[in-house]
């Protein structure tokens, strides 16, 4: 009898740790490389480089070919991949592409070409 209950105790506790562990999953990084940034050619000729301040970003700075205009971004909490907004400017980061919305040039078809 004990030793049922110490594997239905033990089998109940890999459940909860399973289920635990999932939930409390990382969210998704972005791009980056050793010197936590990444370079984005966008259509028209333009585009932008994303500098992040850590491995796991909750800032990034945003300088577009336009001047080196720059907007400084935080992390905003949104499905899907991540995204970082000021509530003007916002940049949305998803595998190799990203999409820019607010800034003074448009930012379109953007790629990624290679990180720093």
């Amino acid at each position: 009898m004990k030793a049922a209950t110490l594997v239905l105790a033990a089998s109940a506790g890999m459940i909860w740790s399973a289920a635990t562990s999932d939930a409390s999953a990382a969210p998704a990084q972005p791009p980056m490389g050793q010197f936590l940034g990444a370079y984005y050619t966008c259509d028209q000729g333009h585009a932008f480089q994303v500098s992040y301040n850590s491995t796991a970003p909750t800032v990034a700075t945003v300088t577009t070919s336009n001047h080196n205009a720059r907007y400084q971004l935080k992390r905003v909490d949104a499905g899907g991949g991540p995204q970082f907004s000021n509530g003007s400017v916002s940049v949305a980061v998803s595998g190799d592409t990203a999409q820019v919305q607010g800034t003074a040039i448009s930012l379109t078809g953007c790629k990624l070409k290679n990180t720093t």
